[in-house]
């Protein structure tokens, strides 16, 4: 390679000697044949001097190792610089990556936390709502309850009332009564005696003749109808003791009687006709 390195000058030296002997002899020829020629141009031709070849090579492969050393310093350098960008690079991503990431988690934790805080929300109003529900249901229990009791201590005072009322009626009714019969029986010794005084003794009448008529009067105490309804076997006998009631017309005492007693005796009753002081 260091003998290609000097070839070349040397060819460039050869050419130019050369050259010079060329002009020396066509200047020669010119002057025998008596012609003016110009002037040669002078090329100032150069020495050059052979370096030694072992030095050249010396000299090109530390060039060469030199420009080796640049070339893997550049390139280390690259190589570095394009790892510390890498390197940025991974580190950026690498903390877009864990701040997304940290995002993401708090994001999640948030809506864990929203979503357990709405789940306790649902479950203390539930809870309530229960509680509420069974309070109310408790209340509604003892108001029914009380209810019922009100309803069968109102039921049991009705009833202790009513019995009691019954009770009193039944006295009261059961005095009434024995009023009304006393009064009646005060009465009814009165009609017989009425109409005991008005009769006329039959010639057939004999002790022992009795006859039941059916009387019917007015409040007023006026007699309306009267007739036998049981017989004593005598027909005289029975005719003299209904013409004895017609002969009294009208027992204006008995005006005196309460309504009740005299519909319950006297409007419509049985009177007995049996004369005790008949002496045949």
């Amino acid at each position: 390679m260091a003998l290609r390195t000097y070839i070349v000058p040397t060819l460039k030296a050869l050419f130019v000697h050369a050259l010079v002997i060329a002009a020396f002899t066509f200047n020669w020829d010119s002057d025998s044949d008596k012609e003016i020629l110009p002037q040669p141009r002078i090329v100032q031709a150069k020495v050059l001097t052979m370096a030694d070849p072992i030095a050249a090579r010396k000299e090109a492969a530390r060039k060469k190792e030199a420009a080796r050393k640049k070339a893997a310093a550049k390139k280390k350098s690259d190589a570095k610089k394009k790892l510390d960008a890498k390197k940025k690079t991974d580190a950026k991503k690498k903390a877009d990556i864990k701040r997304k990431a940290d995002a993401k988690k708090k994001l999640d934790a948030k809506k864990k936390a929203d979503v357990k805080k709405k789940a306790d929300a649902k479950k203390k109003a539930d809870a309530k709502r229960k509680a509420d529900e069974k309070r109310a249901e408790e209340k509604r229990r003892q108001q029914e309850s009380e209810r019922k009791r009100q309803k069968q201590l109102a039921r049991e005072t009705e009833q202790r009332e009513q019995e009691l009322a019954d009770a009193l009626a039944d006295e009261f009714a059961q005095e009434q009564a024995e009023d009304d019969a006393i009064a009646a029986q005060s009465y009814q010794g009165l009609i017989r005696q009425r109409v005991m005084e008005s009769w006329h003794i039959p010639l057939s009448a004999r002790h022992g003749m009795k006859a039941v008529l059916r009387v019917n009067l007015l409040p007023t105490g006026e007699v309306i109808n009267v007739s036998v309804v049981k017989s004593s076997g005598d027909e005289a006998f029975d005719r003299s003791a209904i013409q004895a009631v017609r002969r009294v017309g009208k027992f204006e005492e008995l005006q005196q009687l309460e309504p009740r007693v005299f519909d319950a005796n006297f409007r419509s009753f049985n009177f007995l006709f049996k004369p005790r002081d008949l002496d045949r």
